[in-house]
Parts: structure tokens; C-alpha cells; sequence
């Protein structure tokens, strides 16, 4: 489907909007958004430091089941704990998801309704309201799709990385990891509308397939990559990454003259930043897609994507009755047509 090319967002007004939107409740909404953060990295952390410590003991117990000094079901309880540690994480990591879309939605409720404050109230209101088997559906798509986008160069480098050798390997596998890594950064811009696209036909994606949502957002970012791109590489990956350079590099100084007082400072100061300068992610998110969508029309972004709703009942099929196909007669090719008979009597007249 074409779409006409999409008017840009200038950098100096989008800025200029951000800081009203942010400003005046900016506190409010960084206590629940920074201390929601720093609680999932640090449970995400703790978790994956114990899923690689029970991995180093794996191999430790492999050997000692080889010398008859452990049982082999000691190797299965490590596998299990492996398995129950990355589920857990994998579901921490969905309801942190839940959590930054509903603080995404009450900053588009906030730019529709200006008294409306965002804060640990409003972003609960908007968790608990949340459609979650919808929108976990949504996570699932935008990872698959993603994944299988850049699984033909994952398998291009497998195939190709182990017959080649020295400067040529490292430099091929350099280039096939950059090409992958664009892959991924342009359909994840292609994707990223896809949670507000799904909340304007919120009702109509009852028993409908969540991957439309993906299809409206591909359509909605026609010509609009680069300036979104640019709008976040401005305002959010700067100022993280200058930030992050900072303190980054006081955590590197502090290992390098064994100072570790400043590597732990560093560190803390590095992730309570960040945290700290989520609420302006987020805020960027909702601006952009609420000033990108002045007059789109919705219906022309899903168009020929819902079924009808007799499909999805079932009540366009209750009438059909199944009708076998009636075999075509053959001529037989010594049994000539009359017609033919009529043309070869006209030739011999």
C-alpha cells in the first residue's frame, strides 16, 4: 500500500513542545518511572549474575558426574534453574513493557488533557487498564518480526565466518554485525508506533490479529524514518550517551588507578541518570506520535486488515454447504465435433 510522503517535525518546535509537556510535572513523574528502573535493572541483574554462576558450576558438575562423583540429576536441576532464572527475567521484562507503555499513554493523555498530572496515580490508572494479553501479543510480533529480519545475515555470518580467517574474518564479521544492526534499528523505527496505533483501534482488535497494528505503524512511518530518527538521536541518545561518557568514564578511572570508591560511584551515577531521564523518553514517544498523526486518517493506515466480524463469529460460514467439483467431460479425440464436421463439408463443397 503507497502512502504519501509525510510532512517532517521541526527540531526547534518539537523541543520547544517537549520541555512543556516534561516541565511542569517533571518530579511527579520521575519518582515512580526512575525508582521502577533502577528496581528491574537491579532484579534483572541480580538474576543474570546468578544464572552465570550456576553456569560455571555446570561444567564443574559435568566433570563430576564423568568421574562418578555426582549424579547426573544434578545436571538437570542446574538446567532447570537456568530455565526458571531466564523465565522470570523474560517475565519481569514484559511487565516492565506494561509498565513504560502506560506511562507512555498518560503522557498522550496528558497533551489531550493538560491538567491532567502524570504521576504514580495516573500511571497505575493506565497499568490496570492496560488490555495485557493484547499487548504482550504486540511485544511478541515486534520481536519476531524483528528477529526473523535479521536472521538471513545471522545465517550468512554462521555460514560464511568459519572458512575464512585472520583480517578478513575479523572485518567480514564486523561488516555482517554493522548491516545487521541497521536491519534491526530500521524496523524497530518502522514498529515503534505500533502501541498507539493499536490504543486508537482498541476496540476494534477484539479477536483480531495483533500484527495489524505493526502493519499501521509500517504505513504511518512512510517518510517519516529519518526525522524520527533524528528527533531521538538529538533528544534521547545524546544526552544519555554525553552522560553516560561522563561517569562512565569516572567507573573506568576508578578500576584503572584501583580507586573502586570512584567505580561504584560512577556506576550508581550512570544507572540513577538514566533512570532519572526516562520520563523524557518517554514524554518524546507520545509527543512525536501525537504531533506525526495531525491529519492521517486512521482508517486509510488499516485499510484491508480487519476480517469482518462474520468471519470472526463464524456466521459467514453457517449457511455454506460444501459442493463437490463436477468433473469436465473430455472429447474424445476420434469423435470429431460438429462443427468440425460442418467446416470440412464447406471446404469440400
Amino acid at each position: 500500500m503507497k502512502m504519501e510522503k509525510q510532512r517532517t517535525l521541526p527540531m526547534k518546535e518539537f523541543f520547544t513542545s517537549l520541555k512543556e509537556l516534561v516541565k511542569p510535572n517533571y518530579l511527579k513523574a520521575m519518582w515512580p518511572v526512575a525508582g521502577v528502573s533502577i528496581i528491574f535493572i537491579a532484579l534483572a541483574a541480580i538474576l543474570t549474575l546468578l544464572n552465570s554462576n550456576i553456569a560455571a558450576s555446570l561444567s564443574m558438575t559435568m566433570m563430576m558426574v564423568m568421574y562418578g562423583m555426582a549424579s547426573p540429576v544434578a545436571i538437570l536441576f542446574s538446567l532447570l534453574e537456568i530455565i526458571g532464572i531466564v523465565a522470570i527475567i523474560a517475565v519481569l521484562a514484559f511487565f516492565y513493557t506494561f509498565f513504560t507503555v502506560a506511562t507512555q499513554y498518560t503522557y498522550q493523555d496528558k497533551l489531550a488533557h493538560p491538567e491532567q498530572p502524570v504521576s504514580a496515580g495516573s500511571i497505575w490508572m493506565h497499568y490496570k487498564h492496560l488490555r495485557k494479553n493484547q499487548v504482550w501479543r504486540i511485544i511478541l510480533y515486534i520481536g519476531l518480526f524483528t528477529f526473523l529480519w535479521s536472521l538471513p545475515l545471522n545465517i550468512v555470518n554462521a555460514l560464511l565466518l568459519p572458512h575464512l580467517s585472520g583480517v578478513a574474518a575479523v572485518y567480514t564479521g564486523w561488516v555482517i554485525r554493522i548491516l545487521n544492526d541497521i536491519v534491526v534499528l530500521w524496523k524497530s523505527i518502522e514498529y515503534s508506533q505500533s502501541y498507539f496505533l493499536y490504543r486508537e483501534k482498541q476496540p476494534q482488535f477484539l479477536g483480531q490479529s495483533m500484527r495489524y497494528a505493526l502493519t499501521a505503524s509500517r504505513r504511518f512511518m512512510t517518510g517519516r524514518k529519518w526525522n524520527y530518527f533524528a528527533i531521538l538521536f538529538v533528544l534521547e541518545f545524546l544526552p544519555i550517551f554525553i552522560w553516560t561518557l561522563i561517569f562512565g568514564g569516572l567507573a573506568f578511572y576508578g578500576v584503572y588507578t584501583a580507586t573502586y570508591v570512584l567505580t561504584y560511584i560512577g556506576i550508581v551515577l550512570v544507572i540513577v541518570g538514566i533512570a532519572c531521564y526516562l520520563p523524557v523518553v518517554y514524554a518524546i514517544l507520545a509527543l512525536y506520535y501525537n504531533k506525526a498523526r495531525a491529519g492521517i486518517e486512521m482508517d486509510v493506515l488499516f485499510k484491508d486488515t480487519f476480517k469482518p466480524v462474520a468471519e470472526l463469529t463464524g456466521e459467514a460460514y453457517v449457511h455454506e454447504v460444501y459442493v463437490e467439483k463436477q468433473p469436465k467431460k473430455q472429447p474424445s479425440p476420434t469423435v470429431k465435433r460438429d462443427d468440425e464436421k460442418k467446416h470440412e463439408a464447406k471446404k469440400d463443397e
